[in-house]
């Protein structure tokens, strides 16, 4: 399959490449390392994502290029969706990239709908970086630095800082080559992890004090409310990762972070030890994503989302 996208990338010069609503560091990462890469090689390529970059993403080279709506004059040979389980998981751009005339899915998602007319799709994969490193190496395109930093990002962070299930041999292959091209990984980590504004710890003080346990100890959850955002000053995306602190209890197999979205909306965010496949849980709630870290959609008051939620969780338990 890397081969036909070889094909494709020799033979056309314009290109779209999408990610992600709400996108973290391998969404982003990805679509940068392979926009650089193009650039390099004369292509002219165009960057969307609907949301707003991450701070702590905003340091990643050509961030500031990404684009949030798609000009319905601009034309492409082919798009590039990647990391994405599903095409609609671009948001509300998705009628115009699905007239482009090639669509290219590149992703790493156990959930993935198998979208697209030319397919890279691979659960074995650390990041869907990995694979964009794997079609590079193919075309070949030389690994600049400004290329590298995108890559060892998104794996860095999409392995959890080298700590989840998926982070593999080769995961730490590419990454070593990564630094060996300049990448820091300290000065990754300090922009990544060490770099938070005060409302997110704030923000985190809320959080953690509606902890809830249930099921003998091996579920814990803990809630996100639009009023605790207001209330610190946070924005949406500084609660990314909070559920790992429930999930490192002591005895829990699944963490659950409940985020409102809007009134009766909740954006759902599960992580695991690798007993429990969330990724099977997030399906029953308009979601996806890995074995131990998945994410879905619910709607209903937080008393009957959790209910939901609960009960699902509760049935794999057993």
């Amino acid at each position: 399959m890397e081969a036909k996208i070889v094909e494709e990338i020799k033979r056309n010069k314009a290109f779209l490449i999408a990610s992600h609503i709400n996108p973290e560091g391998d969404a982003i990462g990805s679509a940068l390392a392979l926009a650089i890469s193009l650039k390099n090689i004369g292509k002219e390529v165009t960057v969307f994502n609907q949301d707003p970059i991450p701070r702590n993403l905003q340091f990643l080279p050509m961030s500031a290029e990404i684009i949030h709506e798609i000009d319905g004059s601009l034309s492409f040979d082919a798009a590039f969706v990647l990391d994405c389980g599903g095409l609609d998981r671009v948001g509300k751009e998705i009628e115009k990239i699905r007239k482009i005339r090639k669509i290219i899915n590149i992703d790493h998602h156990i959930t993935n709908s198998r979208f697209g007319d030319i397919r890279l799709v691979d659960s074995q994969s650390s990041s869907t970086a990995e694979l964009i490193y794997a079609v590079l190496k193919d075309i070949p395109i030389e690994v600049t630095y400004e290329i590298a930093l995108n890559i060892y990002t998104a794996i860095l962070t999409d392995t959890g800082a080298f700590c989840n299930p998926n982070t593999t041999e080769r995961a730490f292959h590419i990454a070593s080559e990564m630094v060996r091209i300049g990448v820091n990984p300290s000065n990754v980590a300090e922009k990544i992890y060490q770099e938070m504004p005060v409302s997110r710890l704030k923000l985190l003080g809320l959080v953690l004090n509606t902890l809830e346990i249930l099921g003998n100890g091996r579920i814990a959850s803990v809630v996100a409310t639009l009023s605790m955002l207001k209330k610190t000053g946070a924005t949406p995306e500084l609660t990314e990762d909070i559920v790992t602190y429930p999930r490192s209890i002591l005895g829990v197999k699944v963490a659950v972070l409940f985020r409102e979205v809007s009134k009766n909306y909740y954006k759902v965010s599960f992580r695991s030890n690798k007993d429990v496949d969330v990724a099977d849980i997030a399906r029953e709630f308009s979601g996806g994503g890995h074995p131990n870290a998945s994410g879905g959609n619910v709607g209903g008051s937080l008393l009957e989302v959790k209910g939901k939620v609960f009960e699902a969780i509760s049935r794999r338990l057993v």
